[in-house]
């Protein structure tokens, strides 16, 4: 394995190149735990709603309903 740099947050570590390091893949996950949480709860929520009740930014909130 290759040292890079994360995607996330820039943090040298050993993975390849464009990957999140352990921690920022922990907050990606808990990140899609509290949108999924959220959409259960109110299924038709908006990408603003879910942005405003979850505290997470439009940007990551639209990342994760396209997918």
């Amino acid at each position: 394995m290759n040292m890079s740099n994360c995607s996330g947050c820039g943090k040298l570590h050993l993975q390849p190149a464009n990957v999140l390091c352990a921690d920022c893949f922990k907050l990606h996950v808990a990140d899609g735990h509290k949108i999924k949480a959220y959409l259960q709860a109110n299924p038709g929520a908006t990408v603003m709603d879910l942005a405003r009740e979850t505290g997470l930014s439009l940007k990551k909130v639209s990342e994760w309903v396209k997918r």
